[in-house]
């Protein structure tokens, strides 16, 4: 049997590319307080979040197929209940590129904002099925040479006692309403492997983060997020890193294009920024708005 532990979850305080690979799917099943049922426009953000990485990831991802002997069971954390017992599926099918993500919303220690990270998983059945199913054709992904990253999916909890702002623009986004968009691209960032994969770890020195593609980048004291208040730029328009630990309240972070290169240093197949009409199309108005007070994001 080969098993891989569940990866910590990390908290948050408060070419045109139109075509690329990955399909970001959510399961809603362990959403028991519905949290989604009883947020109109949440579901609607999170799809928003998940093509932030859709529209940009160009990697193919193999399936994983359980049958017979072979049996791929996925572990993560219920986002549910987070710091409670982990869940276990057997038998688990993943189609070509999907990756599934369980969400939901849990009562998180007061000035977070979610929790979010990778999964884990069991496996039997033929040696090669379960190196398959591990790497997903990804090359070396664990262990202190890894260069790259694969995964299944994960889970993520939302702080289901926040006031939110749900809306997939800006309007609307007061300041003492945090940013739904900017907490799960956040946390989806750490799902897909920044600060929790091996080959992201194997490139910090000293607290520094040392990308072929960043450079050197100071990283906050646990080096799983960007130093705090890390600058870098969006569509050439300067901006706080996503994924430095906080966010403002009142404020809308999008993936800047340091936050994508360090997802590139860890193995991800980015592609070039979508063509100006594209990006207006798919994130119209998710500019910057003022800011008041800051909660940590995950």
């Amino acid at each position: 049997m080969h098993t891989r532990t569940l990866a910590a979850g990390l908290l948050l305080a408060m070419s045109s590319q139109a075509h690329a690979n990955i399909d970001i799917q959510f399961d809603y099943s362990y959403d028991t307080a519905g949290f989604f049922s009883s947020n109109a426009g949440s579901m609607t953000a999170l799809e928003a979040a998940a093509a932030v990485f859709e529209t940009r990831f160009a990697d193919s991802l193999w399936a994983i197929d359980s049958s017979g002997a072979n049996n791929f069971s996925a572990v993560f954390f219920n986002p549910s209940d987070p710091f409670g017992v982990d869940i276990s599926l057997a038998k688990q099918d993943f189609a070509t590129d999907v990756i599934r993500v369980y969400v939901g919303g849990a009562n998180l220690a007061s000035g977070t904002l979610g929790l979010g990270g990778a999964g884990g998983y069991s496996c039997s059945g033929i040696a090669t099925f379960c190196a398959d199913a591990a790497s997903r054709g990804q090359g070396t992904v664990s262990g202190a040479t890894a260069t790259d990253f694969a995964l299944w999916g994960g889970s993520i909890s939302f702080n289901s006692a926040e006031t939110w702002h749900f809306g997939t623009t800006t309007t609307g986004l007061d300041t003492y309403e945090a940013d739904f968009y900017s907490v799960a691209v956040h946390e989806l960032a750490h799902v897909l492997g920044f600060g929790i994969a091996d080959s992201f770890s194997n490139l910090v020195t000293g607290g520094v983060f040392h990308g072929a593609t960043t450079g050197p980048v100071s990283l906050y004291g646990d080096e799983a997020h960007w130093a705090e208040g890390t600058m870098s730029v969006v569509n050439g328009v300067p901006q706080e890193a996503a994924m430095d630990p906080t966010v403002y309240i009142g404020d809308r972070k999008r993936f800047t294009d340091l936050d994508y290169a360090a997802m590139k240093d860890i193995g991800w197949d980015v592609t070039p920024v979508p063509e100006a009409e594209t990006w207006a199309m798919m994130l119209a108005g998710l500019g910057l708005v003022g800011f008041a007070a800051r909660r940590r994001m995950s």
